[in-house]
């Protein structure tokens, strides 16, 4: 309970604070009234700060929810609730020049982490570095690199384990990963104006803690999107990308993935993506808009592990579903807020009887978050 009641008065604690200094920031832009001289800045500091509500922060399935509430499964549950209230808050600063002739160009850097006030095993953060950079007036590039060291997933009955010590509350290990992200993207701006197409790629890396090596993975992702301007007051787009995952598959010295006896979580996916924004009347002269996007995935796991050895993959496809949407406000000249309801779901299968209600049990949940996030810029 200590604990708990400290997490939540530092999340709140800092809550405020953060609110206090954009406060301050934006009273002193007032006071201080425009520049009548104006000059182009070149650096840009980016603040935010996010509190929200999350359903599920586990992706439990109901299975698994109704047995954190009935106290069972001693050693798998390191939470106080399947629910909590997270801060989320990120800084981030972007330097523009023009390294190439009048072309623009980009740097940047960042950190943001997302806190649990009640759950601090899945409080998690990420550090980032950008560099964009315009070859034509209307065509770009963009190459960033994002790290995540820790990311808790949830706890797993390590079959290994099992071997030797039974099914006991210490056979339950920690699910957790780092992350490298390496990506790319090119933009061009048609002449016409209202139409944007961007190709991205992006190479990622997962280490798996040392309980779960046989998931380690390559991952690449290819994709599109394009962006068409129908009037002054919509936007639309859409997009697909296709997901490759190459798991480890296998944990032991002399094992190669078609010989071991662990899990083979090695996959491919499709990504289909369609969104808008729209532009709606001022408000008190201020600028707000609504942008609705969905994402509809389908992946399929590839294992040649017979059912019985690997029963959480053998034939398993998931479909996934995404709808985020967005409220977005300008309040002042260089601080807005966007409120904001996203919804995650998944439901999991395999054309096998022997492991279909199985993997539904597992890996079936329903998720959504809904908050507020403030965003200040400073520009010098």
């Amino acid at each position: 309970m200590y604990n708990k009641t400290n997490n939540f008065i530092s999340s709140v604690s800092m809550y405020f604070l953060f609110l206090a200094i954009l406060c301050l920031i934006m009273n002193n832009e007032l006071v201080a009234g425009e520049n009548p001289e104006k000059k182009v800045n070149r650096w840009t500091i980016s603040l935010s700060l996010k509190p929200y509500y999350d359903s599920n922060i586990l992706k439990y399935s109901e299975k698994y929810i109704e047995r954190f509430k009935n106290n069972e499964d001693p050693g798998r549950f390191h939470i106080e609730s399947i629910d909590d209230l997270t801060i989320g808050y990120s800084v981030g600063v972007t330097f523009r020049d023009e390294i190439i002739g009048k072309l623009r160009t980009f740097f940047g850097a960042g950190f943001d982490s997302d806190a649990y006030t009640y759950n601090s095993i899945k409080t998690w953060m990420t550090y980032n570095v950008f560099w964009r950079q315009y070859v034509t007036s209307s065509t770009s590039f963009n190459f960033s690199y994002s790290y995540i060291p820790k990311f808790y997933v949830r706890h797993f009955r390590d079959e290994d384990w099992v071997r030797y010590y039974g099914f006991t509350p210490d056979t339950f290990r920690p699910y957790e990963f780092s992350k490298d992200d390496f990506d790319f993207w090119v933009q061009h701006i048609f002449s016409w104006k209202t139409t944007r197409v961007r190709a991205y790629f992006a190479y990622m890396r997962y280490f798996l803690d040392e309980s779960n090596t046989e998931y380690d993975s390559n991952d690449f992702l290819y994709g599109f999107r394009i962006f068409q301007e129908i009037s002054d007051e919509l936007d639309v787009n859409i997009g697909y990308s296709y997901i490759t995952s190459d798991a480890k598959g296998y944990d032991e010295p002399g094992e190669t993935k078609e010989t071991s006896d662990d899990s083979d979580a090695t996959n491919y996916e499709h990504v289909y993506i369609a969104g808008f924004d729209l532009r709606l009347p001022k408000i008190f002269s201020l600028n707000n808009d609504i942008s609705i996007d969905a994402q509809y995935q389908r992946a399929f796991y590839t294992t040649e592990h017979y059912v019985e050895l690997d029963p959480l993959h053998a034939g398993r496809y998931d479909y996934n579903y995404r709808v985020f949407f967005n409220y977005n406000w300008d309040i002042f000249k260089n601080f807005s807020l966007t409120a904001f309801y996203h919804w995650m779901g998944r439901e999991s299968s395999s054309p096998s009887d022997i492991n279909n209600e199985y993997i539904s049990n597992e890996k079936d949940y329903t998720q959504y978050r809904v908050g507020i996030r403030f965003n200040y810029l400073i520009r010098f």
